[in-house]
């Protein structure tokens, strides 16, 4: 009977904790959009203490504004446990040179894992013009049919988003092959974003052998100031 009342007793306090922990977050998270940073970062910092990987992502957006090295460990600490926000904070960082070095190729590890973690279902339908601007319903594979003709006759646009659609796999099952070529394709163009994934694919040897040279040739037409090494 002693050791079921304990238990019964133990479990009581935990859920009281539990409690206690949540309307902490919750009272630091209403401080923290209604811009009391002190009272924020107090809260968040106990929250942490006791486990919370998003109150190490808000510590982190706090940190950002006055201490860039502060925010990169917090960032840092929750993507360890796969926490997509905070990798995307860390490729912005990286990105920008904030607190780090600036390295973009680093940065777009950060952004695509980050994108990998937070995949969400691909829609139904999407929405298509016609030669008189009107927009039509169509499904996937239609989507896809109408980019792949729009790319084929030379569009841009379309080559790039073909590649972003093959490399992200949402929509469809990736395809990284596919996702380079049009790439390449559209980085040929001048399309300065294409360049700047043709360069980290080769740079990190996705879908073809690693090309340093390679990578560093397409770094000037995709405005990146990173080397691949």
């Amino acid at each position: 009977m002693i050791k079921s009342i304990f238990l019964i007793f133990s479990v009581f306090i935990a859920t009281v904790a539990v409690a206690e922990n949540n309307q902490s977050f919750d009272d630091a998270l209403h401080a923290f959009y209604i811009g009391d940073d002190i009272k924020a970062k107090a809260g968040f910092m106990l929250a942490a203490e006791q486990g919370s990987i998003e109150a190490e992502y808000y510590l982190g957006l706090i940190a950002k504004k006055t201490d860039f090295l502060a925010a990169l460990s917090h960032f840092t600490n929750a993507a360890r446990h796969n926490h997509a926000q905070s990798m995307w904070e860390l490729g912005v960082l990286y990105e920008n040179g904030d607190g780090v070095s600036q390295n973009q190729f680093i940065a777009l590890d950060w952004f695509r894992q980050s994108a990998l973690v937070s995949a969400t279902e691909a829609p139904d339908s999407f929405y298509v013009s016609d030669k008189n601007g009107e927009l039509h319903e169509v499904s996937v594979s239609q989507y896809i049919e109408h980019l792949t003709q729009q790319a084929n006759s030379g569009a841009i646009d379309a080559k790039f988003a073909l590649a972003k659609i093959y490399d992200a796999g949402v929509i469809v099952k990736a395809d990284l092959p596919k996702a380079f070529n049009w790439y390449l394709s559209a980085a040929k163009d001048g399309h300065s974003k294409a360049a700047q994934m043709l360069s980290y694919f080769y740079c990190r040897g996705i879908t073809v052998p690693r090309n340093i040279e390679q990578a560093n040739t397409w770094v000037k037409p995709s405005g990146y100031s990173t080397y691949c090494h």
